[in-house]
């Protein structure tokens, strides 16, 4: 399956279950990814880059591991819900499945 196909999986799934307003960071390697309309959301709120991933051209965003309780926290105080998802095999490559950790509930 290809890089995109996955986001998009990983993406939609999550989505479903935690609904269309809640942002999803995805933990991949030594740092965090939003896609599509969160990437947009985290760029107006954060200011962090936005970029074109893979040759489908996904909006994306990728914070480092440090700047994550920061970011995280603006978004919060900016009144946005947050889930925070594992999605990393020992490559560091996006898999499908997905371990949660959603900030709000803290779970």
């Amino acid at each position: 399956m290809k890089k995109e196909e996955i986001i998009r999986r990983c993406y939609g799934g999550m989505k479903e279950r935690h609904g269309v307003e809640t942002i999803i960071l995805f933990h991949v390697g030594d740092s965090f990814e939003a896609y599509f309309d969160d990437a947009e959301t985290i760029t107006r709120i954060t200011e962090v880059p936005r970029f074109k991933m893979t040759a489908a051209g996904i909006p994306a965003i990728r914070i480092s591991d440090a700047a994550l309780e920061e970011c995280r926290n603006r978004l919060l105080d900016a009144g946005c819900k947050v889930c925070v998802s594992e999605v990393r095999g020992v490559s560091g490559r996006h898999i499908l499945k997905i371990n949660e950790t959603n900030t709000e509930t803290g779970r």
